[in-house]
């Protein structure tokens, strides 16, 4: 009922060829095929072919009604928005308290009934990265696209409610706050320092980064700082370190060390995959390779402490850091231009150094059994 109500409101908005009720014809194409797919959508099919298709189509629908929905609800809000900042803020306040409304069935319908590790994977994946779409309706309220607008915020923040509110339907435990009793402080030590070495890839040589290395701090605002700590490395960990390596470490791999090791290394893959997107905004196939492998080497690292000490927010407090710590001259990162010889050397043997670390970890009987600890506390159900 949602996905046709989308459509007939887009479809009017689209025929009456009013541009600033933002109604494209992309977006009237996108709200007609999620009303014929979820027409189709079924909870089980006892068909694996079938069952497939319909996991795609679930798949297409979380991925494009958020921001559908929220399209239909600016059109109808949009004659109401005014000029007065006051008004704007009230038909944003009720659009956002209706579009809240729509995501309830949304989510119990739709992603709620997801089954499979892997298209839970996939699904959260999906949700977490285009939920953010909707923010794109903030010009239809008036406001300007830019970190601090309203419906920016509210898309980054209330997408960790919802996705923690899924993993929870799916069975799985809330990111913890405390640490296992089993981790010894000098191995989290010498982990947290291998993973801050990396601070040193903005020293510029290797005589300046022995003799004559400063760190600074990110030279940007305090709201790009926030956003920086919120959207990257909040944002990075929460998927790749609990929505990816979390369910992956359900799996039916008898040998608990080989789950983890097969966890920490699919995890570390995809985050490190992940960086293949940049390749569209114009970076180098090389920079883009040397990303990857940066991101796969600090991933494995970022996934073996997150398994030791049995929560997320260790590793986002080293990768904000890593993030806002070590770049003087600019606030692009180091793979945004042509890297130096220095740059790419350090990249290579700091991972080198990483993998080395992972590696003792891994095989090391008392950080095995902190790793257990965490193992025991990822389902609070046994529904998978």
């Amino acid at each position: 009922m949602e996905c046709s109500l989308a459509s007939i409101i887009i479809g009017v908005a689209y025929l009456l060829r009013n541009n600033s009720l933002q109604a494209p014809l992309n977006k009237l194409i996108i709200a007609v095929i999620l009303f014929v797919l979820a027409l189709c959508l079924k909870k089980h099919f006892t068909n694996p072919t079938v069952s497939f298709i319909n996991s795609i189509a679930r798949l297409l629908l979380v991925a494009l009604f958020p921001a559908t929905s929220l399209t239909a609800i600016s059109i109808l809000a949009h004659p109401f928005v005014g000029n007065q900042n006051g008004q704007k803020w009230l038909v944003l306040i009720i659009s956002l308290s209706v579009f809240l409304g729509l995501l309830v069935p949304y989510i119990q319908q739709v992603i709620g009934p997801t089954s499979g590790i892997t298209w839970q994977i996939i699904t959260s994946v999906t949700f977490m990265l285009l939920f953010t779409l909707t923010a794109e309706t903030s010009k239809a309220f008036g406001f300007q696209m830019s970190y601090t607008d309203p419906l920016v915020l509210f898309a980054i923040i209330f997408v960790f409610f919802i996705m923690m509110y899924t993993m929870k339907m799916w069975g799985y435990q809330l990111p913890r706050w405390g640490i296992n009793s089993k981790v010894n402080y000098w191995w989290l030590l010498l982990a947290s320092m291998t993973a801050l070495l990396n601070w040193g890839l903005s020293a510029g040589s290797w005589s300046q980064l022995f003799f004559h290395f400063n760190l600074a701090f990110a030279r940007t605002s305090l709201v790009s700082i926030m956003f920086v700590i919120i959207w990257t490395g909040l944002k990075e960990e929460f998927i790749f370190r609990y929505l990816v390596l979390w369910p992956l470490l359900t799996t039916k791999i008898k040998s608990e060390k080989s789950r983890i090791s097969v966890a920490i290394l699919i995890s570390s893959g995809i985050f490190g995959l992940f960086h293949t997107g940049n390749m569209f905004n114009g970076q180098s196939i090389l920079e883009t390779f040397l990303q990857i492998f940066a991101a796969f080497g600090v991933g494995m690292l970022f996934s073996v402490i997150t398994l030791y000490t049995g929560n997320i927010w260790i590793v986002v407090t080293l990768h904000s850091m890593i993030d806002l710590i070590g770049y003087p001259m600019t606030n692009a990162g180091p793979f945004s231009g042509s890297m130096s010889s220095y740059e790419i050397e350090f990249i290579i043997i700091t991972r080198i150094i990483e993998l080395i670390v992972v590696f003792l970890m891994l095989n090391n009987h008392k950080v095995q059994e902190a790793f257990k600890q965490t193992l025991g506390n990822i389902k609070s159900t046994n529904k998978n």
